[in-house]
């Protein structure tokens, strides 16, 4: 049972981030700077969907930005620098990416797109 209401717990968790996904790409979109602009948008990402295991045994996902807060405010303080460790990592991968997208249009002399 408790496995269930896991799934659901986390389909409407992820609903809601696409939500609010949706809505700050439509916010962002009026930056004239576009690393700026993608970001921002990785950054929210990031924050968002970058899950860490919560489980003793077994794997139990949560939000990493929710266990780094809740752990820093119990004061578990490496568990909560486990989870900011995580977010860095993969908004330095997001940045990667949009840095490795930006030198292969410019090689291949393609135009950006709004």
């Amino acid at each position: 049972m408790e496995g269930v209401i896991y799934i659901y717990a986390w389909l409407v968790y992820l609903m809601a981030a696409l939500g609010i996904v949706w809505v700050s790409w439509r916010m962002t979109r009026g930056l004239k700077l576009r690393r700026t602009r993608r970001s921002l948008r990785a950054l929210i990402a990031v924050i968002l969907f970058t899950p860490i295991n919560i489980g003793q045994q077994g794997l139990w996902l949560a939000p990493a930005y929710l266990v780094g807060a809740y752990d820093w405010v119990l004061g578990d303080y490496q568990r909560a620098q486990i989870a900011g460790l995580y977010l860095c990592a993969g908004f330095a991968l997001f940045i990667l990416l949009i840095l490795l997208e930006s030198v292969l249009r410019r090689l291949f002399h393609m135009e950006y797109g709004k």
